[in-house]
């Protein structure tokens, strides 16, 4: 029997970085594989000078998307709370 599994993760590329192995092995399983990440990932990071920091959200979205498809994820959801403050946002908020 096909497993469905959930990974939650605070930034862009935590996924893959943190359980990337895992999320392999249970596509090539057959088991669906969705991913959500809950913050943008870049406000209190350094980024390229030559980029906007829109450019940089983009570009880190599309990096997120391409190795989470090399990773066989059946769905990539994007949320975008506040980078490092999800301390100040109301769990439920968070949960809907």
């Amino acid at each position: 029997m096909n497993k469905n599994i959930l990974v939650v993760a605070a930034h862009p590329d935590d996924e893959v970085l943190g359980c990337g192995a895992t999320i392999a092995k249970h596509t090539k399983q057959n088991d669906e594989v969705n991913v959500v990440i809950l913050a943008e990932g870049l406000a209190s990071r350094n980024f390229e000078n030559s980029e906007t920091l829109d450019e940089a959200f983009q570009s880190l979205r599309k990096a997120s998307e391409s190795a989470n498809r090399m990773l066989g994820v059946k769905s990539l959801e994007f949320n975008d709370f506040a980078d490092n403050k999800m301390d100040t946002v109301p769990l439920l908020t968070i949960v809907q």
